[in-house]
This record gives structure tokens, C-alpha cells and sequence, in this order.
């Protein structure tokens, strides 16, 4: 009589679906909304800095390879052009977390 009563539940459970919880409702996550997230971009042309997306109040710092501090802009705009007069060189340049390595010709 047992396994009649089984082989029934095991056959209705798979024709069915499986058996949901009360708690499985409430512990559901909801998922997750993207954010966009938006890069700045440097772009250095002719000794001129030109800057997109960039965070308004954060400053760009130039750094030549070896690591010796040259210069530092403050970022009043988010798009903008600044003319830096540098000598020939490899520069590093930081900006809110992004890292570029530039040659000065």
C-alpha cells in the first residue's frame, strides 16, 4: 500500500511542479538595477589636454616616469581643452581612478 501511495505523490509532484514554500516568497531578491557608469577620457594632442566626462572639482595629476610630480589641473568643467606646454616626454597621467601614459613629441 506504501509504495502505491508514493508512486502517486512521486507521479503528481512531477506532472505538476514542484512544491513552493510561504517563506520562498518573502526572501526573494530583487535584482539588481545597472547603473551607468560613466569613464573620463583623456585625450592629449599637439602639448593640449583634452578632457570628456571628466568629474567637475577633481584634479588631473602629471607625472613623468619616474614618478616626479610636474603638474596639476583643477577640473572646472566636465568637457574641456587645457594647453599644458610640457617638454618632450612620457608622461602618467591620473584622473578619478583612470591612469593614461602619454608621449609629449
Amino acid at each position: 500500500m506504501k509504495p502505491i501511495v508514493f508512486t502517486i505523490i512521486f507521479f503528481f509532484s512531477c506532472c505538476f511542479g514542484t512544491v513552493t514554500f510561504a517563506q520562498d516568497k518573502h526572501n526573494k531578491k530583487q535584482p539588481a538595477v545597472a547603473e551607468e557608469l560613466v569613464v573620463p577620457e583623456m585625450v592629449l594632442v599637439n602639448n593640449k589636454l583634452t578632457l570628456k566626462n571628466a568629474p567637475v572639482g577633481q584634479q588631473v595629476e602629471i607625472f613623468t616616469i619616474l614618478g616626479n610630480k610636474v603638474r596639476q589641473i583643477d577640473i572646472k568643467t566636465s568637457d574641456g581643452d587645457y594647453e599644458l606646454n610640457l617638454p618632450q616626454a612620457i608622461y602618467i597621467f591620473k584622473l578619478d581612478g583612470v591612469v593614461k601614459k602619454f608621449a609629449v613629441r
